[in-house]
């Protein structure tokens, strides 16, 4: 009887016992509240976005020094990496180049800024890493970058390794900007 008793109550604080809660994270600029500014077309556009595979899924991804990739299940990217990118990016780029990007190209966009992130994840080391390329695109031609950079994180956890990532995102922003041919 004693063994009955003791499975239900195992069973009982088993089933009890709360699921991890979901942690969403959104990637988005810093835009002042009521801000309203025309956007005006300066020929300048984000065009292709390419993330690497092992990226492009909901969870943080974390890696350890033996190549093994972990995402997690409970801290996850509130939208496709994709499509935040774009935005973050083209806002990011639009600030520190004084000119207006567009989030997609059309057939009347003079340079096209086309990205591919190869990396992006917290590392064992307690660090968040971007490697990431970009080409500009003109008429006269294209030139390739290429962005490699770490951010140590501020403390433990996924918030932390989201706000190094962001940090990072924002210089590779930067260095877009600077490398974009004068208006």
């Amino acid at each position: 009887m004693r063994i009955i008793v003791l499975m239900a109550a195992l069973l009982l604080a088993a089933c009890s016992s709360a699921p991890p809660k979901l942690e969403s994270y959104l990637l988005r600029p810093a835009v002042a509240p009521g801000a309203v500014t025309a956007v005006v077309d300066s020929g300048y556009a984000l065009g292709t976005i390419r993330v690497a595979n092992y990226i492009d899924q909901p969870g943080l991804v974390l890696t350890t020094g033996d190549g093994k990739v972990h995402a997690a299940r409970n801290h996850v990217w509130a939208e496709p990496l994709q499509v935040s990118l774009r935005r973050y990016l083209a806002s990011e780029v639009s600030d520190g180049s004084s000119r207006d990007i567009a989030a997609t190209a059309t057939s009347a966009t003079s340079t096209r800024i086309n990205v591919s992130l190869d990396e992006l994840h917290g590392n064992d080391s307690g660090a968040a890493v971007l490697v990431a390329y970009w080409e500009v695109v003109t008429d006269q031609g294209s030139k390739s970058f290429r962005f490699s950079q770490d951010q140590a994180l501020g403390s433990d956890g996924y918030d932390a390794l989201v706000q190094a990532e962001e940090a990072l995102l924002k210089r590779l922003a930067q260095a877009i900007a600077a490398s974009l041919p004068p208006a």
